[in-house]
């Protein structure tokens, strides 16, 4: 019963971060001016990550039967399907495909990725959810790719 209610709270927490994420994500996309080149790189991003979530799960399928996995599956699922994201979400950032966020605020957005990093790293510590910890390994490595890109473009722009 209590796997059972964890999981609903997991999903209900994932399917609600997935709304916000398509909400934004659509609603900005439309205000975003995108290239050929980026669309190619955001395309390329797609197919890196979606490679890593198939080789991760043909992976993970020879290590089932152990104790291990049956303990933590549904945290390793969770932790394939972020490695995925987190690998198509680097390539397109440094490959300058940003996000449909609106440039004027993307150093503002990676810092805030930083925090929310932080704080469900932080926060879900003790807890040993570690659902909500590779979440925000996601979201800092996130920020901190993010505030990278932005110094590397600056420093190019200097020279």
């Amino acid at each position: 019963m209590f796997r059972m209610l964890k999981f609903m709270a997991f999903a209900s927490l994932f399917a609600v971060m997935t709304f916000i994420l398509v909400v934004a994500f659509l609603g900005n996309r439309r205000a975003a001016k995108y290239d050929e080149r980026q669309e190619v790189i955001r395309g390329r991003g797609d197919r890196y990550g979606f490679l890593v979530l198939i080789v991760s799960e043909v992976i993970s399928v020879f290590f089932m039967q152990t104790d291990f996995y049956v303990e933590h599956g549904v945290t390793i699922n969770v932790a394939i399907v972020m490695l995925s994201l987190t690998v198509m979400s680097v390539y397109d950032i440094l490959h300058g495909a940003y996000f449909a966020f609106d440039e004027e605020h993307i150093k503002t957005n990676s810092w805030v990725d930083i925090v929310i990093g932080f704080c469900l790293i932080i926060g879900y510590l003790d807890d040993y959810n570690d659902a909500m910890t590779i979440m925000g390994i996601y979201w800092l490595i996130i920020g901190a790719v993010s505030l990278f890109q932005l110094h590397r473009d600056k420093e190019s722009d200097k020279e």
